[in-house]
């Protein structure tokens, strides 16, 4: 009776069936796609759909039942979406960075610099910071970019772009469009970096865990996976297998950061969210769970 009692809980754990939509942020995609393949060779009897188009679509889509998760890298304000069953799922953290086409030999840009490049237009060639005489070209998200309201908070200080407007909400859109366009400057997640672009570090410090935590750098956000609850076992399966460690090491190996390893109050992120369930009318973390970011 114990040997078909354990095989019975075997059976049940991998009679897991059905199918999951997921959308919204291109900078979570990449891990949330190789998750999915892992839980998918698992569970051969699941099969799981992982779409873009950005933090607000994925939230639009959740919200209006259109997909099971809402992947953001924005919090989905209260007031925009009031439905108290929306659960927020903090999954890793995702540095960003600002990256320019190879021919710009700049290595570090100040913020004010950033914000004349990007916002008041004062600086528009290269060699006004110390570059070569090139016309910048700044590479503008839309508005369904969480990566952009990250960059125009934390980065601008809330100031309105102005550049060469991507119509297509994508990280790799970014990436290639800066990679082919001389002069061109961009942001994007690290989870899409190659070589085909160069990292600028901003106020001389990269997107490192190190720089993170000290308070060095701050174009940083939370993942996000919203869900409208999670009843569904084969949903509460996927969530945690997110924070499960063969996921969070691919996470550190795409270029995330393990939420297990930022400094949340005091505690780990696995102990003070034990399965990354955080209530939609939590303050933002970077309010309250990060010891070094302030608001602007």
């Amino acid at each position: 009776m114990l040997l078909v009692g354990c095989g019975g809980a075997a059976n049940s754990q991998s009679a897991l069936s059905g199918r999951l939509r997921i959308a919204g942020s291109t900078a979570l995609q990449p891990l949330v796609s190789a998750a999915a393949n892992l839980f998918e060779r698992q569970h051969p009897q699941v099969h799981i759909q992982v779409d873009g188009g950005g933090s607000r679509a994925g939230l639009a889509a959740v919200t209006s039942h259109q997909a099971d998760i809402g992947d953001s890298d924005i919090y989905a304000d209260p007031a925009i979406y009031p439905d108290p069953n929306l659960t927020d799922h903090i999954v890793c953290v995702i540095p960003f960075a600002m990256v320019v086409n190879p021919d710009v030999t700049v290595t570090s840009l100040t913020r004010q610099q950033i914000i004349d490049i990007f916002s008041t237009g004062r600086i528009n060639n290269w060699s006004q910071v110390g570059g070569p005489d090139l016309p910048i070209v700044p590479v503008v998200r839309p508005q369904t970019s969480g990566t952009r309201d990250t960059f125009r908070k934390y980065i601008l200080g809330g100031r309105d772009e102005k550049g060469k407007l991507l119509q297509t909400d994508s990280s790799v859109t970014v990436r290639e469009t800066v990679a082919h366009t001389p002069g061109a400057v961009g942001y994007l997640a690290l989870s899409v970096l190659t070589p085909a672009v160069r990292v600028l570090a901003i106020e001389g410090a990269k997107p490192t865990l190190a720089n993170i935590v000290a308070g060095r750098y701050i174009f940083w956000s939370y993942e996000h996976m919203y869900t409208l609850g999670d009843n569904n076992p084969l949903l509460s399966a996927f969530l945690d297998f997110m924070l499960s460690a063969p996921v969070q090491q691919e996470a550190q190996r795409l270029g995330y950061i393990p939420i297990a390893a930022m400094n949340l109050n005091g505690a780990s992120a696995s102990q003070a969210v034990t399965r990354s369930l955080v209530a939609v009318t939590m303050p933002e973390p970077d309010r309250v769970l990060s010891p070094t970011r302030k608001e602007e």
